[in-house]
């Protein structure tokens, strides 16, 4: 019950904040709104976000204001709208937002540019490789998650020749967020699944995961993922200084660090329209990019 109620009063505090900030004019220079795909549980995402957005309103003498959204799709469809100005997003929801409304990368973490996925397995269920996953309970991310799903199904297909929506113990599950396919098959409601291998080993570090329970099967190769991007029609300007915030980021200061290592990353770097290319191909090759 506790858990539905506060379900519900996500939904209706992000209803409201987008009814709020609607009035807000697009180009308005004295507040950024900042959103981001939800990859993972509320409270990860609020502790993840808090001093990021405390060095923007730094940085950029304006106020910032992060916008929750309740999916990968709503993310896109705000920064598509003008109803937020950058969003942190995926390598895929960045392709859907590019192509429905030119939206533009902007920077990248040093790990984005070689990103990986994991397959894990739940140790009961006796899988040892990808090859036998065939006829097993299998549960992805976000079905926009670049690497919960777009390249673990890709490379499914490509390097085992196994057809995610035919070869499993019937239809995948989207477990919605990374964390969440840990628990699914943990708990062994499904035998095996794929994530983001980032969260992958927060977990496993901060003992969040049973170890006797949940084995990882296989280590995808790297692909490019996670990215800053902004909406089409903000100013160059207002662009640069935003990029220029996360760029002068310096490992050896020890605010700038707690915002990097909270982001999981050693530095940012520029991101730039060809980084996304192979991802337009493979999500058109998957037929989940129409």
């Amino acid at each position: 019950m506790r858990h539905t109620l506060s379900r519900l009063l996500t939904l209706a505090a992000t209803a409201f904040t987008f009814a709020t900030l609607a009035a807000t004019p697009a180009h308005a220079e004295d507040l950024i709104r900042v959103s981001g795909i939800p990859d993972e549980n509320p409270t990860e995402l609020s502790r993840k976000y808090q001093p990021m957005v405390e060095m923007l309103q730094k940085q950029l003498g304006v106020k910032v204001v992060y916008v929750p959204v309740i999916d990968y799709g709503a993310a896109v469809s705000a920064l598509a709208a003008g109803k937020v100005d950058f969003a942190w997003l995926g390598g895929f929801t960045h392709v859907q937002a590019k192509v429905l409304a030119g939206a533009k990368p902007v920077v990248m973490r040093d790990i984005d540019r070689e990103f990986q996925s994991v397959f894990i397995a739940n140790t009961a269920a006796g899988i040892a490789k990808p090859e036998e996953l065939r006829g097993k309970s299998f549960a992805f991310g976000s079905k926009s998650s670049t690497s919960g799903h777009l390249f673990p199904r890709h490379f499914l297909s490509t390097q085992f020749h196994i057809d995610a929506d035919k070869d499993f113990a019937g239809a995948p599950i989207y477990s919605g967020a990374h964390d969440a396919t840990v628990k699914m098959v943990e708990s062994g409601k499904v035998q095996a699944g794929a994530l983001n291998i980032e969260v992958w080993n927060r977990l496993l570090n901060g003992d969040k995961v049973d170890k006797a329970k949940v084995k990882v099967i296989w280590t995808t190769p790297p692909f490019v993922d996670y990215v800053w991007t902004a909406r089409k029609d903000l100013p160059p300007a207002t662009v640069q200084k935003f990029a220029n915030a996360f760029l002068s980021l310096d490992a050896t200061k020890p605010e700038d660090k707690a915002v990097l290592d909270l982001q999981g990353a050693k530095k940012f770097v520029v991101a730039k329209p060809e980084d996304f290319l192979v991802i337009e191909q493979v999500g058109r090759s998957t037929g989940l990019l129409k």
